[in-house]
């Protein structure tokens, strides 16, 4: 083999080995994009199962109507009050992550808009307050900006088609 057949072969074979790291980058990309979703499935799970969510969930669910007033905030618990300001914050911050992309949003739909359609009334009446009392507090004259995400995802989880059967029903015909 003389000195240009030997450079051809190097070439060729400097080739495919970019060729064979650039397959393997992409396949490593995937794998980590689809780590990265059951990560963020996990996450919401877990704040989900959160005690202080469930308690912020029990008390909007249980103690408030639709159009409960920052009054009626007022004479909760502190632990009470607590738990509302945990289920406001931390959806926020989903939201925020979610239209960041670094949460799923298909993801995050199967865990929330079961929520907002039993309680998104009153979670926008919640954050209402919220902002309410924030004013009222000196923390800002412009209430758009406080808890302005977990209202974005309310709106997003309103434009989904609306939840006509359970989940057993709807993916009946689903394999693993």
């Amino acid at each position: 083999m003389d000195l240009d057949d030997a450079a051809n072969v190097g070439e060729i074979l400097g080739g495919l080995a970019i060729i064979v790291t650039l397959i393997f980058g992409i396949r490593q990309i995937t794998e980590l994009n689809k780590q990265k979703k059951k990560e963020a499935g996990r996450e919401i799970a877990n704040l989900l199962a959160s005690p202080m969510y469930q308690y912020g969930i029990s008390i909007l669910a249980n103690i408030f109507d639709d159009d409960f007033t920052l009054a009626d905030m007022e004479n909760l618990d502190r632990k009470d009050k607590d738990a509302l300001n945990f289920l406001v914050i931390n959806t926020n911050s989903m939201a925020m992550m979610t239209f960041d992309r670094q949460l799923d949003f298909n993801t995050v739909s199967l865990f929330f808009q079961p929520l907002t359609t039993l309680l998104g009334t009153r979670f926008r009446q919640l954050v209402k307050n919220v902002r309410l009392n924030a004013i009222n507090r000196g923390f800002g004259e412009s209430d758009f900006l406080i808890m302005d995400w977990a209202l974005w995802l309310m709106d997003r989880m309103d434009e989904l088609p609306p939840l006509v059967s359970p989940a057993n029903e709807r993916f009946a015909d689903w394999e693993p």
